[in-house]
C-alpha cells in the first residue's frame, strides 16, 4: 500500500527525481525527468545510471558523487549540456537516502527546468539595458540630425555659388546622398530605441509570413530565392500586431537572403507547439505577493525561416541579437535585434540554429490567440 501510495506521488510531481541504489543502478526515474531530459519511452529502472544519462553525464556524477559525501548542495543551479545539442539551467537539490538506522540506500537529486526563467531574466536585462541605451541614442540621433539638416543648408547654398560648375556640383551630389544615407541611419536608430507598443490581435502566422517575403523581395531587386512552405493544417491564429510582426520577419528574410544569396534555398514551417509559460505571466496581480516561478502550459505558433548559406560562426552567433553589430559592410546591426525587440514585446522569443556550413535557421515563437480571442478578433 505504501510502495504504490510513493510511486503515485512520485508519479503526480511536477518535478524531475531521479533516484540510484549504492551501485550506482536507477531506482526511480519519473516523467517530468524524462521529458526534461530529452530520455526514451523505455523504462530505465534497474539500469546504471551512468548508461541511462549518457546524454548529460554531469547527472550520473552527482548522484554518484553524493553516495560518498555528506554535504549536498541544496537549491543549486546547473547547466547541463544534453546530447552535444541544447543547453537546460536546472535548479536543483541533492539528498543521500538512508533508512531508520542510517544505512544508505542510495542518493536522490530533484530538479526542475529553469531555462524558461532564465530567459526571462535574460530578457529583463536586455530590456533594462535598452532601456538605458535608447535614452542616450535618442539624445544623440536628434543631436546629430539637427546637424545634417544644416549641413545640407550650407550645401544648398554652396550649389547656388558654384555658377556651372558640374565638377563641383557632382561632388555636392554625392556629398548629399551621402548626408541623406546618414540620416536615413539616424532615422533607423531612432526607430529602434523607441518602445514597441504593439497592439495584438489574432493574425494569420503563415499569411504573415507570406507578406513579409513579398516585402523583402521588393527590396531586393533581382532575388528569386527557392521557397518550400509547409504549414502545419488546421493552425490556430497568432495574437500578434500584424505590422509589427510582419516587419520583424521581413527583417529574418533579409538577413537570410543576405547572408545565402539571392538564390538560395528558403524552408518556411508554420506550426503550433504546446509550450511552458511562467506563472506570473498569465495570473498577473491575482495572486498578491507572487514573487517566484512556476510553470503552466500554453500555446504558441513557432515559426522556422532556414536557409542555406554558409552558417553563422559560433563567434558571431554568441552576438547576433547585440545592437549595432554586423558583419556586413553596409549592415546597421538592427535588423535582428529590431525583430528580437518586435518579438520580445509580443511576449515571443526569438532564437537562431547555426553550424558553419550548414546554414541558419532562425526559429521564431508567438503566443497563439485563445478561442475566445479570436471570436473577438
Amino acid at each position: 500500500m505504501k510502495d504504490a501510495l510513493a510511486r503515485h506521488v512520485l508519479a503526480s510531481m511536477r518535478c524531475g527525481v531521479v533516484a540510484v541504489d549504492p551501485d550506482g543502478r536507477l531506482i526511480t526515474f519519473n516523467r517530468p525527468a524524462a521529458e526534461i531530459l530529452g530520455a526514451g519511452p523505455e523504462d530505465p529502472v534497474g539500469r546504471d545510471c551512468r548508461e541511462v544519462l549518457a546524454n548529460c553525464p554531469a547527472l550520473a556524477h552527482l548522484l554518484l558523487g553524493a553516495l560518498e559525501r555528506t554535504t549536498l548542495p541544496d537549491r543549486a543551479e546547473l547547466e547541463l549540456e544534453i546530447g552535444g545539442e541544447r543547453r537546460c539551467l536546472i535548479g536543483f537539490s541533492l539528498s543521500r537516502i538512508e533508512d531508520d538506522r542510517g544505512t544508505l540506500r542510495g542518493s536522490a537529486i530533484f530538479f526542475k527546468d529553469l531555462t524558461l526563467v532564465e530567459e526571462e531574466r535574460e530578457r529583463e536585462t536586455l530590456r533594462n539595458r535598452l532601456a538605458n541605451l535608447g535614452e542616450v541614442a535618442a539624445q544623440l540621433a536628434h543631436e546629430v540630425r539637427n546637424r545634417l539638416g544644416g549641413i545640407r543648408l550650407f550645401l544648398g547654398l554652396a550649389r547656388r555659388r558654384l555658377d556651372g560648375d558640374a565638377e563641383g556640383e557632382a561632388y555636392l551630389e554625392r556629398a548629399d546622398a551621402e548626408l541623406l544615407e546618414a540620416n536615413a541611419k539616424m532615422g533607423e536608430i531612432l526607430n529602434f530605441v523607441r518602445p514597441v507598443r504593439p497592439d495584438p490581435r489574432p493574425a494569420d502566422a503563415a499569411g504573415l509570413c507570406r507578406e513579409a517575403l513579398d516585402a523583402t523581395l521588393a527590396r531586393f531587386p533581382g532575388a528569386a530565392p527557392r521557397v518550400a512552405w509547409q504549414v502545419q493544417p488546421g493552425l490556430p491564429p497568432a495574437l500578434a500586431d500584424a505590422g509589427q510582426v510582419r516587419d520583424a520577419l521581413a527583417n529574418l528574410f533579409a538577413n537570410a537572403l543576405e547572408a545565402a544569396g539571392p538564390d538560395c534555398s528558403l524552408q518556411v514551417s508554420v506550426s503550433a507547439e504546446d509550450s511552458p509559460v511562467l506563472v506570473a505571466s498569465v495570473l498577473g496581480n491575482t495572486v498578491p505577493g507572487l514573487k517566484g516561478y512556476g510553470e503552466g502550459r500554453g500555446s504558441r505558433i513557432r515559426i522556422e525561416i532556414a536557409d542555406d548559406g554558409p552558417g553563422v560562426p559560433p563567434e558571431v552567433l554568441r552576438r547576433i541579437f547585440l545592437p549595432f553589430f554586423t558583419t556586413k559592410e553596409m549592415g546597421s546591426g538592427l535588423g535582428v535585434p529590431t525583430a528580437q525587440k518586435i518579438l520580445d514585446a509580443h511576449g515571443g522569443a526569438l532564437d537562431v540554429i547555426s553550424r558553419p556550413g550548414q546554414g541558419a535557421t532562425f526559429v521564431v515563437r508567438l503566443p497563439a490567440a485563445q478561442p475566445e480571442e479570436s471570436d473577438h478578433g
